[in-house]
């Protein structure tokens, strides 16, 4: 009997052990769609890639992150896109604008079924790890990726 209590103890004590070892730490794998496209009504937009560590600015508590795209317009009709029709939403839970001050933002009309490719700069917490890029002119979210902070 203490035999057979023993074993049954020893088993547990293995089995908690093996479970405590798992892989499952309760942390999600951050998703980095660099390369989706979306379409919206009246443009095909795709995040082509990410950089960072790119200062304009000098403070050493921010960093920009440089967003490559590559819009297509698939109306019939001219249709515009610009760097500042993005916005950039951190891990931190606070929103970026374009960084106005970087004169290589892109921003242009497109006619019907033409491409464009643009870099959109937006100066981000240094710290930053993952951010929400979201496709919103006029303040109307039509779009959205969820990107990695490539390391400086």
């Amino acid at each position: 009997m203490k035999k057979k209590l023993g074993l049954l103890l020893s088993a547990t004590a293995i089995t908690l052990g093996l479970a405590a070892c798992g892989t499952n730490d309760n942390t999600q794998e951050v998703k980095n769609e660099v390369g989706k496209t979306v379409e919206t009504a009246d443009l095909d937009i795709q995040v082509e890639s990410v950089k960072s560590g790119y200062a304009e600015s000098g403070d050493k508590n921010k960093q920009m992150l440089i967003v490559d795209m590559n819009i297509k317009n698939i109306s019939k009709e001219e249709s515009g896109a610009g760097a500042a029709d993005f916005e950039v939403k951190a891990d931190n839970g606070k929103s970026y604008d374009v960084y106005g001050l970087e004169e290589k933002n892109f921003g242009t009309a497109i006619k019907p079924g033409k491409t464009i490719e643009g870099k959109g700069y937006y100066e981000i917490p240094a710290d930053a790890k993952t951010v929400t890029f979201y496709y919103e002119p006029a303040g109307k979210k039509q779009a959205q990726w969820e990107l990695k902070v490539p390391e400086k």
